[in-house]
């Protein structure tokens, strides 16, 4: 109920118009709250399933899947590689709570350190080669597993004379054990990186001294470095190239 002013009781016309008033006046009103805005400057209130609708987006589910930062990498010897484990639920978002790590170097050699954390770091050996780290993540009866490789790479200029014209601007090398295989050295471009068999029996011959094991890679590099750069030319020139370029190199044992 609506109280009238004094001066408008008993007054017909006065009543009339002010319950014209009253009712435009309630129609203002009502449009406003319907359009969420009862009073000037008030933030409109989400409804009960606004709000459900945006926790529902905001909050992600239980754990579903993991992946690895960086999936694949390359690292010199002697240096490290920060690794991180990412959780999604299902509509992969990401996930935070209640969450166990473990990582573990499933092949290859190394050190990591933080094997019970979302990060881990990993610190490469002083011989190069092919490592894969294996993780587990953990959510209650939940477990999602995944793997990073890392390349371990080293330089055979940083083995052979600094000043060496000869020696700059080569590509990398890392090892790859596989023993059954016959192939000694592919040259990977996308990577920049000559791929040496360890496993090969060249190579555990070779191994038995340090000058010895520098030598033949020297002949690896020699071989690959001339195939890739001389394409076309007959087999017996390669073969002189091949002699020339190794004689030098071989100059700054």
């Amino acid at each position: 109920m609506r109280c009238l002013p004094r001066n408008m009781i008993g007054s017909t016309s006065a009543r009339r118009r002010f319950r014209t008033e009253q009712g435009a006046h309630l129609a203002e009103e009502a449009a406003a709250v319907a359009a969420g805005d009862a009073s000037p400057g008030a933030t409109p209130m989400p409804t009960l399933g606004e709000a459900a609708q945006r926790d529902f987006v905001e909050f992600p589910g239980p754990l579903f899947s993991v992946v690895v930062s960086p999936a694949s990498s390359i690292t010199r010897v002697g240096e490290h590689r920060e690794l991180r484990a990412l959780p999604r639920d299902r509509s992969r978002r990401r996930v935070e709570r209640d969450l166990e790590f473990e990582w573990r170097i499933h092949e290859g050699s190394g050190t990591l350190v933080g094997t019970a954390n979302q990060v881990a770091v990993y610190y490469a050996p002083a011989e190069p080669g092919m490592v894969r780290v294996e993780f587990v993540v953990r959510q209650h009866d939940v477990a999602c597993t995944g793997e990073a490789l890392i390349t371990v790479t080293n330089e055979l200029a940083a083995q052979l004379d600094a000043s060496s014209a000869s020696a700059q601007g080569l590509p990398g090398y890392t090892f790859e054990r596989a023993p059954s295989q016959s192939w000694r050295s592919p040259f990977d471009a996308e990577r920049n990186l000559i791929v040496v068999n360890n496993g090969h029996r060249d190579f555990v011959f070779a191994s038995r001294g340090k000058t010895l094991k520098l030598r033949y890679l020297i002949r690896l590099y020699a071989k690959e470095l001339i195939l890739r750069n001389f394409m076309g030319i007959s087999g017996d020139q390669l073969l002189e190239r091949m002699v020339e370029l190794s004689l030098r190199a071989e100059e700054n044992l």
